[in-house]
């Protein structure tokens, strides 16, 4: 029923790397400010 030839592979693993990539920095980005908010918390002793 769906099917990935070699041409459709060949044009869309630029775009999926690019989704995988973004993806991923909001993942690391997310992960960063809730440790900086924690950190920020302590440090104010909340």
């Amino acid at each position: 029923m769906f099917g990935i030839d070699a041409y459709s592979f060949e044009t869309l693993w630029p775009s999926l790397l690019g989704v995988i990539g973004i993806a991923s920095a909001m993942v690391w980005a997310f992960w960063k400010v809730r440790k900086l908010m924690n950190e920020d918390a302590h440090h104010h002793g909340k």
